[in-house]
């Protein structure tokens, strides 16, 4: 065993890996909002997805027993978090430092097809920056963030199939039908590099009659995909929960949270649009989007032969253009667009191979070249992130406390689960009343009890239930906390929802308004306390309630 551990210790690849691994558990500790050196992770999403895994794993069934919508990977991922960590997302900053670390490695990896090795390493240590661009890698914890690996697979699978003349290990095909199935599962809408690959092999064995081949690759990725599928399917089935997921997972994703109703065309449009947008709003996003991109088509030193350009072009479009399918300008949150970053890779290699062409790193052990290299990518991933400024570098920041004051000072999801703990006995039940999951169930360790335990980004009228079915549980004391926010100045009885959003939750996370809730919560609920900071630039009031 020892001598098989010192040959693993010897090889290149392992001591890239490490180094990777390093880089990768320090940036992130300063980038994600899901690390130790952050007061709280603020994300509204990530807090959902937390409070749904652990609603999972005390026995309720995702859909049929608690509302969300997002696919049943993010639930399980985050469900085992909660079961490493009953409050804090500890697990998740090591699943993003391992996302991250991969996502450098197959930087390096594919690099290693154009470049000598040394300068292949150079890739990987300053890929960072294009994966943690802010605000694209906000607070963490997305899908889009979690499927750079994957994606940047497909990338990698194209560039060797060209490279082998189509041989590769059936593995690959096994593979990359298991990220299919666990993408379907997870965001669908981020299927299109797998979309395009597939359909683009195809047509192109087909038209070769290359059908040993063909099936290889159907069978194998058949399985794959079967593999992360056909376990979800029996886990509903048994539990009664096949039509509710069926519903929401599909119907209600499609129908009611999709912003744009518009034809399928029209949407495909649409989604071009907003694609093209992106790179003309940043000469960055330009230059690799478009301007790189071109360059590697029309040149043979990136990408081979036309099968790899035709197959990679087709894997771009599709995935950059599908990423954003149903959505109109002005409802694109800014995280869904981290699933173009991964197809600015080929064409900063290609821009970087022409510095190495005249001036480069010539040995794998060259320290200084290396070194120095680390010391940019640390500095560029600071200049394109500047999340640790709500870090705990920075005591008392705005995203903790509006108060001018030297005294250590909590968060409102933190100081208000301190009085609840301190004031529950039994089991707690709480309602995040009006906007997305607001951290106080992660905070405070409280499990839902609510089917709609937090409110969604739709206007009421698309979905009235949801707030109805909360201010039921108000009326009939259902819960024993009920908290919620106001914007700054604003009393419960007084704020009435932003007038441009009418119905519809606002930036801050801002609810609806809760000057029609406020009758029934004061005749019910008593004031407890009450905090204030800023939230995406929104300054924030929380409001906690215990049941009279």
């Amino acid at each position: 065993m020892l001598p098989k551990l010192k040959t693993k210790l010897n090889n290149l690849s392992a001591q890239y890996l490490a180094l990777f691994t390093l880089m990768g558990i320090a940036i992130m500790l300063i980038c994600s909002y899901t690390s130790p050196a952050f007061y709280f992770d603020y994300s509204p999403d990530n807090n959902a997805f937390f409070t749904v895994g652990k609603a999972m794993m005390h026995g309720k069934v995702v859909y049929k027993d608690i509302f969300e919508q997002k696919g049943p990977y993010v639930y399980l991922l985050h469900g085992i978090a909660y079961l490493v960590s009953h409050r804090s997302f500890f697990f998740i900053y090591v699943y993003e430092t391992f996302t991250l670390v991969a996502s450098m490695f197959l930087t390096y990896k594919i690099a290693g097809l154009i470049l000598k090795r040394p300068q292949a390493l150079l890739m990987g240590i300053l890929s960072p920056a294009l994966f943690l661009y802010h605000p694209y890698y906000d607070y963490g914890d997305t899908v889009e963030f979690f499927a750079l690996p994957l994606i940047l697979s497909v990338i990698y699978l194209i560039m060797l199939l060209g490279a082998q003349h189509l041989q590769v290990s059936h593995w690959w095909f096994f593979t990359e039908g298991l990220f299919v199935g666990i993408i379907f599962l997870a965001k669908y809408t981020l299927l299109g590099s797998w979309i395009a690959f597939y359909l683009g092999l195809g047509v192109y064995l087909l038209r070769r009659k290359d059908w040993a081949l063909l099936r290889r690759v159907i069978g194998w990725s058949g399985a794959g995909f079967l593999l992360a599928v056909v376990p979800w399917l029996i886990y509903f089935a048994v539990t009664g929960g096949l039509s509710s997921f069926i519903r929401v997972y599909f119907y209600f994703n499609t129908h009611i949270y999709m912003t744009s109703s518009v034809s399928a065309f029209s949407n495909l449009v649409q989604s071009a649009s907003l694609l093209g947008q992106f790179f003309l709003s940043n000469v960055v996003f330009f230059v690799l989007g478009l301007i790189g991109t071109l360059a590697i088509t029309f040149r043979s030193d990136i990408l081979k032969n036309t099968f790899t350009k035709v197959l990679y072009l087709l894997t771009f479009f599709t995935s950059d253009v599908l990423a954003l399918y149903g959505y109109s300008s002005g409802n694109v949150f800014q995280y869904y667009q981290l699933a173009y970053f991964p197809f600015f890779v080929l064409p900063f290699i290609f821009f970087s191979k022409f510095l190495f062409d005249r001036a480069t790193i010539h040995s794998d052990n060259d320290v200084l070249p290396i070194l120095t290299t680390m010391l940019v990518s640390f500095f560029l991933v600071l200049g394109v992130n500047n999340n640790f400024t709500s870090s705990k570098l920075f005591p008392n920041n705005a995203s903790v406390t509006l108060k001018q004051t030297k005294v250590p000072q909590k968060p409102a999801q933190t100081e208000f689960a301190d009085l609840m703990r301190a004031r529950t006995t039994g089991k707690m039940t709480l309602l995040n009343y009006g906007s997305i999951d607001m951290g106080f169930y992660t905070a405070s360790g409280a499990v839902p009890t609510q089917y709609y335990f937090q409110n969604y980004n739709i206007p009421a009228k698309s979905d009235p239930t949801i707030l109805n079915d909360q201010l039921n549980a108000i009326r009939q004391k259902k819960v024993e906390w009920v908290v919620f926010n106001t914007p700054l100045g604003k009393s419960p009885q007084k704020w009435r929802g932003d007038p441009y959003h009418v119905g519809q939750i606002s930036g801050g996370n801002l609810n609806p308004g809760t000057a029609t809730m406020a009758k029934p919560l004061y005749r019910n609920y008593r004031f407890v306390a009450k905090h204030t900071q800023s939230f995406e630039n929104v300054n924030v009031t929380y409001w906690l309630f215990q049941r009279k």
